[in-house]
């Protein structure tokens, strides 16, 4: 029997297993399982890491505030309400740190991204799972989960695998009729790579309410998964208390650089 105390929740979690990476063959591979850029990452990135390693025994900017600077041009949005972190990951454990505890419940898609309920658990919150349609979030069915309870919503759109995404109006009318205590979070991990006129981000609608979240990754498209860089985007009041738990130093100077450098090779 486990005999030191912790939350009942995490001995119920079953460890994150990452994609499968073992071949015996000669070819040359691609590997879908995680989704890693097949190009690799920009060598002006590869450059500007080498570069800030060779002052690896400095702190970095704990505050981000030159990738800060650069994701808000970016993505025309405020660098004050934008958050870094160790991955997109990182983000989505600091929201289920600050907005869910015992006895609350944390809200996700049938086939959602595993580490919203494993965050959820670590937080002591419960994950409820909504069924899809044809491996589709269903809005209403996600709509009839929520509760009193309810705290965190975690919608990743575009979805991975399936590519599948709801439009901005449906992402809109979904918020409409939610409590407004309830923080709509909108994993855009493959924001990038969608070029329909009738998709958003989400980060507009993050300037007009204050219960929307976007997360963001520089995983996927800018190829720097082995370095674990990602961002939120929400309101004052949010960042203000992810920013009370989130560590001084948790995106490393290396990753920043890295970070900065793919952000300005829109060529590559």
């Amino acid at each position: 029997m486990f005999q030191f105390k912790t939350k009942k929740t995490i001995l119920d979690i079953r460890p994150y297993v990452p994609g499968e990476s073992k071949s015996d063959s000669t070819e040359r591979l691609v590997k879908l399982s995680s989704n890693e850029g097949a190009f690799g990452p920009s060598p002006k990135a590869v450059k500007a890491m080498q570069e800030a390693a060779t002052n690896m025994h400095r702190y970095p900017d704990g505050d981000a505030n030159i990738l800060r600077d650069a994701i808000a041009k970016k993505n025309n949005i405020d660098k004050k309400n934008i958050i870094c972190g160790a991955g997109s990951d990182e983000i989505i454990m600091f929201l289920c740190q600050a907005f869910a505890g015992e006895g609350d419940e944390v809200l996700h898609s049938e086939h959602g991204f595993l580490m919203y309920s494993i965050y959820a658990k670590a937080a002591g919150a419960t994950p409820v799972s909504a069924p899809e349609k044809d491996l589709i979030a269903d809005p209403q069915a996600l709509l009839d989960k929520v509760t009193d309870k309810t705290r965190l919503i975690f919608l990743a759109n575009p979805n991975n695998p399936t590519g599948t995404y709801w439009t901005r109006q449906t992402v809109v009318d979904f918020h409409t009729r939610l409590p407004k205590n309830v923080i709509l979070v909108l994993d855009s991990a493959y924001a990038e790579f969608v070029d329909d006129p009738d998709y958003t981000a989400g980060h507009d609608l993050v300037k007009q309410h204050n219960n929307i979240v976007v997360t963001r990754t520089f995983s996927k498209l800018y190829g720097l998964g082995g370095v674990r860089l990602g961002w939120g985007h929400a309101s004052d009041e949010i960042i203000d208390i992810l920013n009370r738990i989130r560590g001084p130093f948790n995106a490393n100077r290396c990753a920043q650089a890295a970070g900065v450098a793919a952000l300005n090779d829109d060529e590559f």
